[in-house]
């Protein structure tokens, strides 16, 4: 990220307690008739009940049925060949910081159980099966401090998750309770985990920063790097860390070595360069994961797009450290459409994420971390279109799994102990015990709530600039594509696949989700 802004008024203003717009459960809506209906689901700018809203659903035709027994030529249209299939995806997720977590605890028992159900349960909420917590603290935390309590402790005698147990353990087990209800769209298939049983809810944990006394700054904020002679102690650090989640109940599915290796801020971090990251990985950290029988997958870099490929070349380029490496995760900070810091130039570059995948087609690619900074960005429309154009075109470059920064924050975009303010797709009032839902969280839903774990992309290609998309098969068989459109032109478009074709629509700023389940054959 870089450095830490108003809006319109709320999507919803808050008329009474705790409001907020239902959705319709998952589980109520009737499975489309094989070959036949499209049932379809939108949000929209203009039309202000359309939140994840079902409307009249389509009907597929075969293309010998139509005049010509084919589409009209030069006609906008959506196809998808679903005989082509790519990556596996593992879900959609947030993040359980001790902001959020303290922010949770202080609303009322009713609106805890909105803002957990939202998330976490596949019928009425997002269904979300991925989450990230931080080891240490963090900037979306009560101050600085560390899991080890002694300094100079390098037998980590003084090692403990009390802190977490207080305020962030609540938060996530009653996460973790409704991701384990039963998912609509689902088939008995793996989402992360692969082929094993997956667990509910799949956590990944990352460090910002090393206690103070094992950096060379002594501090745990405003950059610093790692002593050399404490390098063996911070790798036992990650094990404990992870065999005392595990002994909580809470296991992890992953780490990454360190979050943001990049960057010198004014909250916690730790300078790695690609040569430090991959030596740490290679001499210590993967050795003591792996003496550690921990099952848990290591990613590289968990930093944004730009810097991605060279980071990942340079590591996976020694292949004893490649050996320990599951997957490079990323962020998507770096648009200057949208953030202040970057060069004017751009450092988004969406395709580096693909040319990853390209570099080592065996490794994973992750999404870790999302939000729009500099406050917290209430009721603005373009905030859930940059989450959906982020995630069709990360999804779109193999992308297996895609988490947002905080679950919850409040009307200004914190707490933050150095003012690091940013938006999060649920809002609370723990003081009025009000919650308010965001663009953001209409928009991730349009992808969350209808592709499912162990979900396969599909091959899918729009014929107009302004609809960009992309398109999974389910593990049970249904077809999901999202079609967004940004632009303030509204398109008729054809939607096309297994042979058969619907009359669709993008209305101008809106996103729309197209659940379908195809023929057995093609006529």
């Amino acid at each position: 990220r870089g450095d830490g802004g108003g809006g319109l008024p709320p999507l919803q203003a808050p008329a009474r307690r705790g409001w907020w717009l239902p959705l319709a459960p998952l589980a109520s809506v009737r499975s489309p008739t094989a070959g036949e209906e499209v049932l379809v689901f939108r949000t929209s700018l203009a039309h202000n009940a359309e939140r994840l809203l079902q409307l009249e659903p389509l009907r597929l035709e075969p293309l010998a049925a139509t005049p010509s027994g084919r589409r009209q030529e030069g006609e906008a249209a959506l196809v998808i060949d679903a005989s082509v299939k790519y990556q596996t995806f593992l879900g959609f997720g947030g993040s359980f910081t001790e902001s959020s977590a303290q922010l949770f605890a202080r609303l009322g028992p009713a609106n805890q159980d909105r803002v957990i159900d939202a998330y976490f349960d596949a019928s009425v909420g997002l269904g979300y099966r991925l989450g990230r917590l931080h080891i240490n603290s963090c900037d979306f935390s009560e101050g600085n401090w560390s899991c080890c309590r002694a300094e100079g402790d390098l037998q980590l005698a003084t090692f403990g998750l009390e802190r977490y147990e207080r305020t962030i353990f609540p938060f996530l087990r009653s996460a973790v309770r409704a991701a384990k209800r039963p998912q609509p769209l689902a088939a008995a298939a793996g989402g992360a985990g692969g082929g094993d049983a997956a667990p509910p809810l799949a956590l990944v944990a990352s460090p910002w920063s090393p206690p103070g006394w094992m950096k060379d700054t002594g501090r745990m904020t405003d950059g610093g790097r790692l002593k050399p002679e404490c390098r063996a102690a911070w790798a036992q650090f990650y094990v404990r860390f992870a065999k005392d989640m595990e002994a909580a109940g809470l296991p992890l599915w992953a780490l990454t070595v360190q979050n943001e290796p990049m960057a010198k801020t004014p909250w916690e971090n730790c300078l790695y360069s690609a040569e430090e990251e991959r030596d740490f990985v290679r001499d210590h950290l993967g050795p003591a994961l792996a003496s550690s029988c921990l099952d848990l997958k290591l990613l590289i870099w968990d930093h944004n797009r730009d810097e991605m490929f060279a980071r990942a070349r340079a590591i996976y380029a020694d292949r004893e450290a490649a050996a320990y490496i599951w997957g490079t995760a990323f962020h998507w900070y770096g648009d200057p459409r949208h953030e202040s810091w970057p060069d004017k130039g751009g450092q988004v570059c969406f395709d580096n994420v693909a040319k990853v995948h390209d570099l080592r087609p065996d490794k994973h690619l992750l999404m870790t971390e999302a939000c729009q900074e500099r406050g917290a960005h209430k009721g603005e429309w373009s905030l859930g279109e940059r989450y959906a154009e982020s995630i069709i075109r990360d999804l779109n470059n193999w992308t297996e799994g895609w988490i947002d920064w905080n679950l919850v924050l409040d009307e200004t975009g914190g707490p933050n102990h150095v003012g690091n303010l940013c938006s999060a797709p649920i809002l609370v009032d723990p003081e009025h015990d009000l919650v308010l839902f965001q663009s953001s969280y209409y928009y991730i839903g349009h992808f969350s709530r209808f592709i499912r774990p162990g979900a396969r992309r599909l091959l899918c290609a729009a014929s107009r600039d302004n609809l960009e998309s992309t398109a999974f098969e389910n593990p049970d068989g249904s077809i999901v594509a999202v079609v967004l459109n940004r632009r303030d032109v509204s398109t008729s478009l054809q939607l096309e696949v297994s042979g058969r074709v619907a009359a669709a629509s993008a209305p101008k700023r809106s996103i729309t989700t197209f659940l379908l389940r195809p023929p057995l054959t093609d006529d």
